[in-house]
């Protein structure tokens, strides 16, 4: 592997530089019709909670989704920060500029003159982002596509640094860029130090990333759905065979079929990926226009039918999500207000908050910005693990209650919007039916909320325990009587314990506190260099956390 992209056309003169600004400017329009005009983004309430973390100083755990995960390490462990600086539209806005203006350029300078219409396609799709809420992975886009412009430029330290950043920013867009190497690899089949030191650096990156995952792990998966594996299977094989047309398609059909390969593996293989695999296909009919503009539209009806079905794989999708998107009431904070206000009245410390979920999960980010831990969360890879009775077939109201008290849920809300079509529609109909056991507590035109009769605490033991405090990363508490209580929170190394008690693992995930005497404790997540080293090699952390 030389450089990946070789220097083909001259990179600057007044008609380059007029290219980039008709392109940049197409992403700029498109990116502001979608805000002024369009749905609030999808995926932006996660994005919003996961920067309001950062602001709270909340960066490694966080008790109000999940009973406790890692916020940070288990989606993007770098964007946030800027994002907390800078603001996630501001950030992504320009990242969805830059991608277009990086791809302009590499694609001009390895292509030529056939690449002026499918960079300007590419400005248009580039403002998906602001459509559809991948807000961590338009950055990470952009900084790998700044990685590969930086080897067609002959300059690997600084490709290495953005390769590191674009694996901090997304790790599922780092995977791309390492299928965009790989696809290098496989059509140029030669090597020179430059290469050999990218692709060590690469390897090192990996191994950074696994170490994290190790010491702050995640679990789930996230489903490959079987439209999506026939989507890229059928676009991938006709580009593929179309750049074989072409005299300088090689990277492109090594492209398509690695792209192709790696979703039959990611549909067998379960992963935190999933079919995120196929999110290439936001970019897919620029990258066939180019194909086909490549070999000359020739032959025709191969040209026609490979660029008609890429344009449906890239726009269909879209279009499937606007019913999910009409209703923008549950991103705006007037309309969680009167639950709010209810939980603020009524919620004792200690107890989570179920909310059936909304079709964007506006939940994940109003509950918890509103000082209330929730039972679940954003992150579907995480909620078929942690909350697979929610999943199953038929949701029984024995199941329901046993799950509510698993989760220390004293009320569920049940907004009036359009609801998540996956799981939520059975929970809306079991607490409508009447026969879950649960009693209505508050109704509006928007709302009803449930509470579920003597539900289960927080912490519960021999004695009785009253939490005092349930923040984002500290749990207090008061107990009447010694010994083993189980705390409903996910165990986690890095507990610092202040009191006559310790923490081990508990069944399901949980965490049992052994205190050797009545009083306080108090439990702040603080990943110090022991527990790191503790977490490292699997020690129990029982006796090293126990302070008076």
């Amino acid at each position: 592997m030389t450089m990946p992209l070789r220097l083909r056309a001259p990179a600057m003169g007044l008609a380059y530089q007029r290219e980039l600004l008709i392109c940049a400017a197409l992403t700029g329009a498109a990116a502001t019709a979608l805000l002024l005009f369009g749905p609030a983004p999808g995926d932006a309430a996660v994005h919003l909670y996961r920067t309001f973390l950062v602001h709270q100083g909340a960066f490694v755990w966080d008790n109000y989704w999940y009973e406790g995960n890692y916020p940070l390490a288990s989606y993007s462990l770098l964007y946030y920060l800027p994002a907390a600086v800078f603001g996630n539209i501001a950030l992504v806005l320009g990242a969805s500029v830059a991608s277009t203006l990086l791809f302009a350029s590499i694609a001009r300078r390895e292509w030529g003159s056939a690449a002026l219409w499918p960079t300007r396609v590419f400005g248009v799709c580039a403002a998906a982002p602001l459509f559809t809420g991948l807000y961590s992975y338009a950055l990470g886009f952009a900084t790998a596509l700044g990685a590969v412009r930086a080897m067609q430029s002959r300059r690997p330290g600084i490709a290495i640094v953005l390769a590191a950043l674009t694996l901090g920013f997304s790790p599922l867009a780092f995977a791309f860029l390492c299928l965009l190497l790989l696809s290098v690899l496989a059509a140029r089949r030669k090597v020179n130090m430059s290469a050999v030191a990218i692709g060590v650096a690469v390897i090192a990156l990996v191994g950074v990333y696994l170490l994290v995952l190790h010491l702050f792990p995640s679990k789930g998966f996230y489903p490959f759905h079987l439209v999506n594996l026939a989507g890229v299977v059928l676009v991938s094989t006709l580009g593929a065979l179309l750049a074989r047309r072409t005299r300088r398609g090689g990277v492109i059909a090594a492209f398509f079929v690695l792209w192709a390969a790696g979703s039959v593996v990611g549909s067998v293989v379960p992963s935190p990926i999933g079919d995120n695999w196929t999110r290439l296909n936001e970019v897919v009919f620029p990258l066939m226009l180019l194909t086909a503009f490549l070999a000359r539209f020739e032959p025709r009806r191969l040209a026609a039918v490979a660029l008609a079905a890429a344009f449906a794989y890239n726009v269909v999708p879209y279009l499937l999500l606007i019913p999910y998107r009409l209703d923008n009431r549950p991103a705006t904070a007037g309309f969680w207000q009167p639950p709010l206000a209810f939980l603020r009245q009524h919620v004792q410390p200690g107890f989570r908050v179920e909310v059936v979920p909304t079709a964007a999960h506006w939940e994940s980010y109003w509950i918890p910005h509103g000082g209330f831990a929730l039972a679940r969360g954003f992150y579907r890879q995480l909620d078929v693990v942690d909350n697979a009775v929610l999943y199953s077939k038929t949701l029984r109201p024995q199941a329901y209650d046993q799950w509510l008290r698993q989760t220390a849920v004293e009320y569920v809300l049940l907004p009036s919007t359009r609801l998540d079509p996956v799981g939520a529609p059975k929970e809306a109909k079991l607490l409508s039916s009447g026969t879950s056991g649960l009693v209505v507590a508050f109704r509006s035109a928007d709302w009803t909320i449930y509470r579920l009769p003597n539900p289960t605490p927080l912490i519960t033991g021999p004695g009785s325990a009253r939490v005092l405090e349930f923040g984002h990363t500290t749990i207090g508490a008061t107990v009447s009587t010694p010994g083993t209580y189980l705390l409903r929170a996910h165990y986690v190394p890095f507990w610092d314990v202040r009191g006559a008690a310790c923490v081990r693992p508990a069944p399901g995930g949980m965490t049992y506190l052994d205190i050797s005497r009545s009083g306080p404790i108090t439990l702040t997540v603080a990943p110090t260099a022991e527990a790191v080293l503790l977490a490292a090699d699997g020690s129990d952390t029982c006796k090293q956390a126990h302070r008076g």
